[in-house]
């Protein structure tokens, strides 16, 4: 099932309302027709927030603290990142005396998606950006991104291994 990439905001991120979209059931991409795989990267997390500042930018998708698990998935339309719902990394920051009732409503909810085959996912549609500039600092990439109406992103890959050879190929997809 194809939609039409300029109706959708450039970033898309969510969880269950992608099973079968954007993810199948074992985890995979599901690819639209006519779309190519280009490089994939076990290993990697990715953040998405909607200014190139650093504060006070509205975030899209955060990356979890501690070890990376997403993988990556470069197409020669998208970059999606899609990797499985991890109930403790998201409920231990809100483990405080004030934050129990919060904690204990979104582990619940968590672990509902988890239990009906959600992921997390985001998803960068590549027509609907382009790359304004981008730099390189260990194992992770910064991409500074653009839309045709001027609407501004920032979005960070991390990658756990040291070897970064999928930089150089994502930075091609995005510059035109």
């Amino acid at each position: 099932m194809a939609t039409n990439p300029l109706s959708t905001p450039p970033i898309c991120s969510g969880d269950l309302e992608g099973l079968g979209r954007v993810y199948s059931s074992t985890g995979a991409l599901v690819l639209f027709s006519g779309e190519e795989l280009l490089a994939t990267q076990d290993g990697c997390d990715l953040h998405a927030s909607e200014s190139w500042r650093s504060f006070f930018a509205k975030t899209l998708f955060p990356a979890m603290p501690g070890k990376v698990t997403g993988k990556l998935y470069l197409t020669d339309r998208r970059l999606v990142l899609i990797r499985d719902v991890d109930v403790w990394k998201e409920v231990k920051p809100l483990l405080t005396p004030l934050g129990l009732p919060t904690a204990a409503q979104k582990e619940a909810r968590l672990k509902d998606l988890k239990s009906r085959g959600a992921r997390q996912y985001c998803e960068i549609q590549q027509q609907s950006v382009t790359l304004s500039r981008s730099r390189e600092k260990r194992s992770m990439l910064f991409l500074y991104l653009t839309t045709t109406s001027q609407r501004r992103y920032r979005v960070i890959i991390y990658v756990e291994a040291a070897d970064t050879s999928l930089f150089p190929a994502i930075r091609a997809r995005f510059a035109r």
